[in-house]
């Protein structure tokens, strides 16, 4: 891995001073910074647990280690390894890539040593709210080790504004006291990334008139959706249930922040609704994502499906519903017009119905963005 940038080893030298939360903006490198201690840790004499990677993480991270000649390498303790024999695999030190679930069984039934333990490193911290195990894991470690250091790191500051005082009820969790943040207008940051300034190339992407058109029937649908929510719902605040708003990541955040306190007094119809909006959102992100065979069969599964079509508020039956349908099936396949003669009119109430089937003409509508994308490949 290539060295530290003047603001990373900023970033290492703060938290060497003093365990703390750092928030750093997106495509900055927290993983380089974990990386980073995990190197300064990769000894016998230490032992050092790391929370919330995943394994194809933990693999880079121990291949990155192994060109860079480090001999104790980091140890992964799943559920392949017998509860009696890990003991010995923490007693051999170093680091740690374990799961919440072991490591809170280890906790409770004393197997792993808590007091030799160096620290812990919390990757993906903005989620130790919403899995219990990892906060669990750092109260007991305190509990019983109040020398061992807590650094945790975490490239998503959006996850903070959700909530009342979330940064607050993570770092409580966290057991840290300071907080260091990292924006791209960090003086440090800032001043070297004004002398690597990268060359930018926008390539903007339109739509094809089927996916326009699918598009816009969603759009109808969601908001005949919303509109329905209000009526059941007048609690609710009214600019929040916007159809601007509905197009954001955190809609479903806000519709269950309103939503849940009541939602057992809410009745089939709300949460039905609210289950549809979910639905509606996804097939209009899908619409951009999969290809129109995938994106024609999600949509026929939906239909489908007795569950979802059960329970729906009946946008099934709008006519944007249909014109969806139809512009879905028209990106993968259509019928050709066929005119019939005055003899086929006459025997067509007595032809077969094999006899009366029309051929099928495969369209299959290419993703506009793969189109693009082949053309900036054949420029490389």
């Amino acid at each position: 891995m290539a060295p530290l940038l003047e603001y990373e080893r900023q970033q290492v030298l703060e938290l060497l001073d003093s365990d703390g939360l750092v928030v750093c903006a997106r495509g900055l490198g927290t993983d380089r910074l974990l990386y980073h201690f995990l190197r300064l840790h990769c000894h016998p004499a230490c032992l050092v647990l790391v929370l919330n990677t995943q394994p194809a993480e933990e693999e880079y991270f121990i291949n990155q280690l192994k060109i860079e000649g480090v001999e104790h390498l980091p140890r992964r303790v799943t559920n392949e390894i017998a509860s009696n024999s890990r003991y010995e695999v923490y007693t051999q030190g170093g680091i740690i890539f374990a799961t919440s679930r072991i490591l809170v069984v280890d906790f409770l039934t004393g197997r792993i040593p808590s007091d030799l333990i160096t620290g812990i490193l919390v990757y993906r911290a903005h989620r130790i709210i919403e899995s219990c195990q990892e906060a669990f894991i750092l109260r007991l470690f305190r509990q019983k080790n109040k020398r061992g250091f807590i650094k945790a790191f975490t490239d998503n500051a959006v996850a903070f504004d959700t909530g009342f005082c979330h940064v607050e009820r993570v770092m409580r969790n966290l057991f840290v006291r300071k907080l260091y943040l990292w924006p791209r207008f960090h003086v440090a940051v800032n001043s070297f990334l004004e002398q690597h300034k990268p060359e930018v190339v926008e390539i903007h992407v339109s739509m094809t008139p089927a996916m326009l058109a699918i598009q816009t029937a969603i759009l109808d649908i969601l908001n005949a959706c919303l509109k329905e929510l209000k009526c059941h719902n007048p609690s609710l605040e009214v600019e929040d249930l916007s159809l601007e708003n509905a197009l954001g990541k955190p809609f479903d955040k806000t519709i269950r922040h309103y939503l849940d306190p009541l939602w057992h007094q809410l009745g089939a119809k709300t949460k039905s609704l609210v289950q549809d909006l979910k639905i509606l959102r996804t097939l209009l992100q899908y619409l951009s994502q999969y290809d129109c065979v995938t994106f024609l069969n999600l949509l026929e599964s939906l239909r489908a499906t007795e569950k979802v079509f059960g329970q729906n508020s009946g946008w099934l039956f709008l006519d944007a519903s249909t014109s969806m349908f139809v512009n879905a099936r028209a990106r993968v396949y259509r019928v050709p017009d066929v005119k019939l003669n005055k003899k086929a009119k006459t025997s067509e109430k007595t032809s077969s119905p094999e006899v009366q089937e029309t051929k099928k003409e495969l369209v299959l509508e290419s993703n506009p963005k793969w189109e693009a994308l082949t053309d900036v490949l054949k420029e490389i």
